[in-house]
C-alpha cells in the first residue's frame, strides 16, 4: 500500500502550524486529517481483502489471424463499496491489452469482455490480473495480484493445398518398393518405356506402334487414388539447418506447411502421423479425426527450430515406425537429406520432399541442387522459397520431371 506524498506534506504542515501558533483550529484540522487518513487506511485494508476476480470465458485455442474473446468478472464480497478500481491483465500475448476501470458496490460485481487477434502461434498464459485500488479521497493506493490461470493455444496458419500430391517414387525393376504414380484412371498423364514388372494392361499401344518400343501409361494423380496406408509428416527442426528472421524463417514456413498438410489429409479422412524434434521430441502415430488434428496443431503451435537432433538422427531413431506402403512427407531446409530419405525408401515407403530454399532465407545453400539430386533418385521434391505463394509452390502440376519420364510434369 502506498500513500500519496502530498498527504504527508499536508499533515506535516498542519502539525507544524499547530505547534507554532498553538491555534485550536489548526490542532482540530490536524486531528481531523489524521482521523480521515486512518479511516481511509482501514477502508482500503478491509476492501482489498474482499475483492476477487475470475476469467469467466476464454477461447481455449485459435488460429493465427483469428479473433479470440475472454470475459472477466470482478466481485466485491465485502459490505463496503469500493472507490476507483483499475484492472490490467498481464499477458505475454503479442499485441493484446486488457484494461478496465470501474467501481464496485457492496456485494456487487462487474463484468467486461475483451477481444484480441491471434498474431503468432504459441502457448500463452492468461488470467494474471493486477488490481490497482484507491480510497474515496485518493489518499492511498494499493496493488493486488489475482491469478486465475488459463492458457490459450494459438495454432499455426493453415493454407489450402488442393494440388499437393504425395507422389510415389519410381524405381526400376520388380521390387516391393516400386510404385506407380497412381492406379489406372480415365486420363493418362504421360507415357514411359516399359519396365520389367509393369502390367500389360497399362501398355499404350498407339505410342508403342509409333516408336517401335513398348510403352506404358501413367495416370494423373489428381484424378486417381494413390494406394498408401498412412501419411507421416516428418519435420526437420535441426537448429543448424534453419535461417531467417522474425516470421520469415524456414522454421515458420516448415510449421505452416506441416499444419496445412495435416489439416488437408485429416479432412480427407487419412491417417496422419507427425514426427519432429524441437526442444523436445514430438511423435504422434497415424490417426484421423478432429481430436487428433487438434493434438497435432497443439504440438505444431509450440515447436521451434531449436533441436540439437539432425534429420538423419531423428529418422535413425524412429525409422521402425515407418511401415511399408506408408507415404512420408519430409519438410526440411537441409541440403544433406539424401541419407535419411534413402533410409525411408528402403523400408518400402513413398517419400516426398518439401525443400525450403535456405538461400532465399539468407542461408548458404540452394534447394535446387538438392531437388535435382533427389529427382535423379526418383524422389519427388517441392521447393518453397521465401515470399512464395505456398499453394503454387506445392502444386504437383509444376514439379521437376523425374528421370525416366518421356514427358514433363505439368
Amino acid at each position: 500500500m502506498k500513500i500519496r506524498w502530498w498527504v504527508i506534506v499536508i499533515l506535516v504542515l498542519s502539525l507544524a502550524a499547530a505547534l507554532a501558533t498553538g491555534s485550536t483550529m489548526l490542532w482540530r484540522l490536524f486531528i481531523f486529517l489524521t482521523a480521515l487518513l486512518f479511516m481511509s487506511y482501514v477502508w482500503m485494508r478491509i476492501n482489498v481483502r474482499y475483492i476477487d476476480g475470475q476469467v469467466m470465458r476464454l477461447t481455449p485455442y485459435c488460429r493465427v489471424g483469428d479473433r479470440f474473446e475472454e470475459e472477466i468478472t470482478f466481485y466485491n464480497k465485502g459490505k463496503l463499496p469500493t472507490a476507483l478500481i483499475e484492472v490490467k491483465e498481464n499477458a505475454a500475448f503479442p499485441g493484446y491489452k486488457s484494461v478496465a476501470t470501474f467501481h464496485l458496490p457492496a456485494q456487487g460485481n462487474y463484468t467486461w469482455r475483451s477481444e484480441g487477434t491471434c498474431l503468432r502461434r504459441g502457448l500463452y498464459d492468461m488470467g494474471k490480473l493486477v488490481v490497482k485500488m484507491s480510497d474515496p479521497l485518493g489518499f492511498f493506493t494499493v496493488k493486488k495480484q489475482i491469478v486465475d490461470s488459463r492458457s490459450i493455444t494459438v495454432f499455426p496458419t493453415t493454407i489450402d493445398l488442393p494440388f499437393f500430391q504425395v507422389l510415389p517414387r519410381q524405381e526400376v525393376g520388380p521390387s516391393k518398393r516400386r510404385w506407380f504414380t497412381a492406379e489406372p484412371g480415365t486420363n493418362a498423364a504421360r507415357v514411359r518405356d516399359y519396365l520389367s514388372g509393369d502390367s500389360l494392361r497399362n501398355i499404350h499401344w498407339h505410342t508403342t506402334a509409333h516408336t517401335g518400343n513398348l510403352m506404358v501409361k501413367e495416370y494423373d494423380p489428381e484424378r486417381a487414388v494413390i494406394a498408401y496406408k498412412d501419411i507421416w509428416l516428418v519435420l526437420d527442426m535441426f537448429a543448424a539447418s534453419h535461417f531467417g528472421k522474425g516470421d520469415e524463417t524456414t522454421g515458420e514456413y516448415a510449421v505452416n506447411i506441416a499444419s496445412s498438410l495435416a489439416k488437408k489429409y485429416v479432412d480427407e479422412g487419412k491417417n496422419v502421423g507427425l514426427m519432429a524434434s524441437g526442444e523436445r521430441s514430438f511423435l504422434f502415430l497415424p490417426e484421423t479425426g478432429e481430436e487428433h488434428l487438434q493434438e497435432l496443431m497443439r504440438a505444431l503451435a509450440v515447436i521451434n527450430a531449436d533441436s540439437s537432433l539432425s534429420l538423419d538422427g531423428l529418422v535413425e531413431a524412429q525409422e521402425e515406425r515407418f511401415e511399408p506402403g506408408a507415404a512420408i512427407v519430409v519438410i526440411s531446409p537441409s541440403s544433406d537429406i539424401q541419407t535419411p530419405l534413402r533410409r525411408m525408401v528402403n523400408r518400402g515407403t513413398i517419400v516426398t520432399a518439401v525443400l525450403l530454399d535456405a538461400a532465399s532465407f539468407d542461408g548458404k545453400t540452394s534447394a535446387m541442387d538438392t531437388a535435382r539430386n533427389l529427382v535423379t533418385r526418383g524422389i519427388h521434391s517441392y521447393i518453397v522459397r521465401r515470399g512464395a505463394q505456398i499453394p503454387r509452390a506445392l502444386d504437383s502440376r509444376y514439379l521437376l520431371a523425374p528421370v525416366g519420364y518421356t514427358g514433363v510434369s505439368r
